[in-house]
């Protein structure tokens, strides 16, 4: 099993961050919002993870009190993720339809 390494993580989750944050900003769909909310606190999950491993609380790291709202956040924006996909895939025509239609320009 491939472990990745924390100092990795968080650069790619710092590096893609600005990305999702401009696409919520050009589009204001709630799907980028949600996205760059959970690399967000991703990143914020790493970086304490990184730069300040010995921060506790009450004998819990903070990096792992930081974890649970980051995968509150990935799982609303994996349900949006979906919820998009599924709605651009149920009004996708599919290959049978348009050859029974008569549309099929290769039946000629």
């Amino acid at each position: 099993m491939t472990v990745f390494s924390p100092p990795l993580l968080l650069v790619v989750f710092v590096t893609h961050l600005p990305f999702f944050a401009w696409r919520y900003w050009k589009t204001r769909e709630p799907r980028y919002a949600a996205t760059s909310l959970t690399f967000s606190l991703l990143a914020l999950t790493y970086g304490l993870r990184v730069f300040a491993p010995e921060a506790v609380v009450r004998g819990v790291p903070w990096f792992w009190i930081a974890r649970i709202p980051a995968w509150g956040a990935a799982t609303v924006s994996i349900a949006f993720l979906v919820h998009h996909h599924a709605g651009r895939w149920a009004t996708r025509p599919s290959k049978h339809a348009a050859s029974s239609s008569g549309t099929d320009k290769n039946e000629e």
